[in-house]
């Protein structure tokens, strides 16, 4: 064949690089490093906008349990995240959760009756959004005893004096016709589990409870004499206390935050498969007994995360009870629900759904 149709293969060196020596070697050298300078410098600023863009939030829970479902559900499905708040739930008790919450150690409060004792007591506290409005306790006895009215001269066992299971107790006393001054014996014995213990024993003959203890109390043929949530009786329980501060200075900050919640609260309400998962991963339980807790708890919720009309009256005089106030502040001072009407409005919008 002619060479003519194949000639001879001519590789081209770029920035007149002859055979002996490469001219353009520093200045690409130069390039390159001036490049990988220029990358490292937009991943810094980018990481630097992604950090100012992330806000860190603290909030004072009562420890990983129903109370706070919305807000484990928010956080394990990256709600917050999706807002941008790096949000960290740090367990305390309720008493310390309101010095955190007024001193400024935390933005927010997930112990609403502790926040709201505190708001009818003269704090510049606010609730602003309620998962649970009914009291999820039971009345449990040996099997002996028939009724409430039976319990007189008995022990009767409570978390503590002046706790949400105490008053309550007192309540359902009082309205048998039982006085707990002088008819009972009314022993704080601290946590549930130590309370069925001593009642399983026998060292005591009924006891205040909850789920999921309340379920081993059923099953080992102990009586429930009460169930407070179909009393009648009207307490927030999981909720989102602020203060009036926080409210002023940081609104956009509160507003995300809320509507993070909501967004767990509704997966909770309404996506019963996945919150299991939820309850199991978080609370540390098998789905057998969170099936039995969620069913339970269920009932107890609020419709929207809010309280209005009757029912914030209501539970504005079974707090004044607690505190032990006689008068109270008009609601306003109380309650600001108007974060969890926009959050809804805005997710109705978008045509969110859990």
């Amino acid at each position: 064949m002619s060479s003519e149709l194949f000639p001879p293969l001519v590789l081209r060196k770029p920035c007149g690089w002859t055979n002996h020596a490469p001219h353009c070697l520093p200045r690409l050298r130069a390039t390159t490093a001036a490049t990988l300078t220029l990358c490292l410098l937009a991943a810094v600023v980018m990481a630097s906008a992604v950090g100012a863009q992330t806000k860190k939030v603290r909030v004072a829970v009562p420890g990983y349990t129903i109370a706070v479902l919305s807000f484990l559900a928010a956080k394990m499905n990256g709600y917050y995240t999706g807002e941008g708040l790096d949000v960290e739930l740090i367990a305390m008790r309720a008493p310390t959760a309101n010095l955190a919450l007024i001193g400024g150690n935390v933005e927010f409060s997930a112990v609403p009756l502790a926040g709201l004792t505190t708001a009818l007591r003269g704090a510049p506290l606010k609730l602003l959004f309620c998962q649970f409005d009914k009291p999820q306790h039971s009345l449990y006895a040996r099997a002996e005893f028939p009724n409430i009215k039976g319990l007189r001269g008995r022990k009767v066992a409570v978390s503590g004096l002046g706790t949400i299971d105490d008053i309550l107790l007192r309540e359902a006393l009082g309205g048998n016709g039982v006085d707990p001054a002088r008819d009972v014996t009314i022993l704080a014995m601290g946590a549930a589990d130590i309370r069925f213990s001593a009642l399983a024993s026998g060292a005591i003959d009924a006891s205040m409870l909850i789920a999921p203890v309340s379920f081993y109390a059923q099953d080992q043929g102990f009586k429930e004499l009460a169930s407070f949530q179909d009393l009648g009786f009207v307490l927030p329980s999981g909720g989102i206390v602020a203060r009036d501060e926080t409210l002023k200075t940081d609104a956009a900050m509160a507003e995300r935050f809320v509507r993070a919640t909501i967004m767990g609260f509704l997966y909770m309400r309404d996506n019963r498969p996945g919150t299991l998962k939820v309850m199991s991963r978080m609370l540390r339980i098998d789905e057998a007994t969170a099936a039995k807790l969620y069913d339970s708890s269920r009932p107890t919720m609020t419709q929207d995360g809010a309280v209005t009309g009757e029912v914030e009256k209501k539970m504005t005089g079974m707090v004044l009870k607690f505190a032990g106030v006689k008068e109270s502040p008009s609601n306003h001072r109380l309650y600001d629900f108007s974060l969890v009407k926009k959050a809804h409005a805005a997710l109705q919008a978008k045509g969110w759904r859990p």
